[in-house]
């Protein structure tokens, strides 16, 4: 029995990496059954049996997708005793990797779908709060040190949060003028002019 579920389970864990695969290319819209089924390598019967709504497909995919980020997250921020370095690396494990981003696509359709569907607005405000706490930590472990600068935790947050998904928008879908290195610049640019510290790139 024990067997079976583990089974189970990995079986759903590879339907919904085949869906965000699937997603993140071709649009939660235009995702067809057979198009996760095909990633999957499984019949189309399978992926229905596992997840009947193409939105829980969707919140379970962009879950994992995040889960995994904030697991890294965790893992080497704690190591990072330098308060700029330690955020400048949740800079670059949370901003966009260049055009096509899967992760950033997943977001865009969470935030398409967010706008008329309360469940899904639910999830990306749980998901979301979730990077903001680690912002925040970071901002707080660096006050405490003296490196950082602020009166308002959550208004700094907040802004440096929008920034770095502003920035990472324009670097998913392709701006001109915006690459990985351009996108960390300015966003080290933008706290740099909040938190008190000279920008070091």
């Amino acid at each position: 029995m024990t067997d079976r579920r583990a089974k189970g389970r990995a079986r759903e864990e590879l339907v919904v990496e085949a869906a965000a695969k699937a997603i993140a290319e071709l649009g939660l819209a235009n995702v067809r059954v057979s198009d996760i089924a095909e990633r999957a390598g499984m019949r189309p019967g399978h992926i229905t049996y596992y997840f009947p709504s193409k939105t829980e497909l969707l919140m379970l995919a962009i879950r994992q997708s995040e889960e995994s980020l904030v697991e890294q997250a965790e893992a080497e921020l704690g190591g990072i005793e330098e308060p700029w370095a330690r955020l400048e690396r949740l800079i670059e494990l949370s901003a966009s990797n260049g055009r096509g981003d899967p992760g950033w696509i997943l977001w865009f359709q969470v935030w398409s779908d967010a706008a008329t569907d309360d469940v899904v607005s639910e999830v990306h405000n749980e998901l979301d709060e979730g990077w903001r706490q680690i912002l925040r930590d970071v901002l707080e472990y660096g006050r405490e040190r003296g490196a950082f600068a602020f009166d308002d935790l959550d208004e700094v947050a907040q802004i440096l949060s929008a920034t770095i998904d502003g920035l990472s928008i324009q670097l998913t879908v392709g701006a001109t003028g915006v690459d990985h290195e351009r996108l960390l610049a300015l966003c080290l640019q933008s706290a740099a002019a909040f938190l008190g510290e000279p920008a070091r790139r």
